[in-house]
């Protein structure tokens, strides 16, 4: 009887953190899109090559925000498949307040793929939200370029982000 007693409880704890940190998880959606610019680019082989971009556009996000992003990004191609890349950028929010990412994407054809990018730095009250992590989808047609980033925030970050002067 005392074991059925003890997997209850233990059953009751893990199922109330769950409901209790999913309760405080929202999903922020931020949609990007722009244009690419190659800055240089290196044939290393007949197979594999070394591509170093800029990505400028517009975003909105989910709780109404908006602003323009600026990124550098160096790729190693072999065979048009990306072997690793990696890039910072910066987004600058209508109020002017920043925030600045590291995204990093590997093994995935050159032109679409799926990632990860981490808050690195921001200026004001946006620094709490310095370690968050989003994962994004990005497509590329000619010179121009469709992202999609997911992330999952607090309760908090998400009263920090909607209370953005509009």
């Amino acid at each position: 009887m005392n074991y059925i007693l003890l997997n209850m409880k233990i059953f009751l704890f893990f199922f109330s953190f769950f409901i209790l940190k999913n309760s405080y998880c929202y999903e922020y959606i931020r949609t990007i899109n722009g244009k690419r610019n190659i800055v240089t680019s290196f044939d290393i082989s007949k197979s594999e090559k070394f591509v170093n971009f800029t990505l400028d556009g517009t975003f909105t996000d989910n709780l109404g925000n908006y602003g323009y992003i600026e990124s550098s990004s160096i790729v190693f191609l072999k065979n048009n498949q990306v072997l690793k890349l990696e890039g910072y950028g910066k987004y600058t929010y209508q109020n002017n307040a920043i925030i600045y990412v590291r995204g990093v994407r590997n093994q995935q054809e050159q032109n679409s793929g799926v990632g990860e990018n981490e808050i690195i730095g921001a200026t004001g009250l946006l620094k709490e939200l310095i370690g968050v992590k989003c994962t994004y989808a990005i497509k590329f047609f000619e010179n121009y370029f469709y992202w999609l980033q997911k992330c999952n925030i607090s309760k908090k970050e998400r009263e920090i982000l909607s209370s953005l002067p509009k």
